[in-house]
């Protein structure tokens, strides 16, 4: 499937890597240090903005397109990014509530538990969703869609993206793919944009991987 357009496979590892990367910290966490906590919820806070836009844009440009052409195609899909959503905010709102709240010590460390459960029961769901998407949805898409169709999809929705959406999810995927799929994201990017753009992407590639992988990087793209 290499000359296909995949819509799901880059942001999905992106998603997976930084889901896993919250649940190591979430289990982790000095609890007795409000700043600590508060350090979880910023980034709680971002990826759960992250997950909105992304929910949004399969909504608008994927899913009316599987529902032209396969009656009820996206219904699932929607039903559980209805889900997604009160999950999402019922675990955000609990971890507010942790840090404004005047609980002892011993309830903190109950609480703080409990979101780490919570939140493993999200990621449980939440994988079972893009797994759906990645093996049901795509192969689909393949056979309703041309090439052309889907290539048109890929890019309405980077264009519609936001420069810090931009951002945010290279910093996500980056890290979480391999050296094959990151050179192919650079060299797209180098491809497509100003130069001066591209170099603002390689420094955040840069800043995003660990210094062995970035000089890999750099060889396989040649800069």
């Amino acid at each position: 499937m290499a000359d296909k357009i995949d819509l799901y496979v880059g942001i999905h590892k992106g998603q997976r890597g930084k889901l896993s990367e919250i649940m190591i910290k979430a289990g982790n966490v000095d609890y007795s240090k409000k700043e600590a906590l508060e350090v979880l919820n910023s980034e709680l806070t971002s990826f759960k903005e992250h997950m909105w836009h992304h929910a949004s844009y399969e909504e608008k440009f994927i899913h009316p397109v599987l529902s032209e052409r396969v009656p009820g195609g996206a219904r699932d899909l929607e039903e559980d990014h209805k889900i997604m959503h009160q999950q999402l905010d019922d675990i955000a709102a609990q971890l507010n509530r942790i840090i404004t709240g005047s609980a002892s010590a011993e309830m903190v460390r109950e609480l703080v538990l409990e979101f780490y459960r919570a939140w493993n029961r999200f990621i449980a769901f939440y994988f079972m969703h893009i797994n759906k998407e990645e093996e049901n949805i795509q192969p689909m898409l393949w056979k309703i869609c041309t090439a052309e169709e889907l290539a048109g999809i890929f890019k309405t929705i980077l264009a519609s993206q936001s420069p810090d959406e931009l951002k945010y999810n290279l910093q996500i995927m980056l890290p979480a793919s391999n050296i094959f799929e990151r050179a192919e994201t650079l060299n797209a990017g180098r491809a497509s944009m100003p130069p001066q753009a591209f170099q603002g992407v390689l420094k955040l590639a840069e800043n995003s991987l660990s210094a062995e992988d970035w000089a890999a990087l750099k060889t396989k793209i040649q800069i």
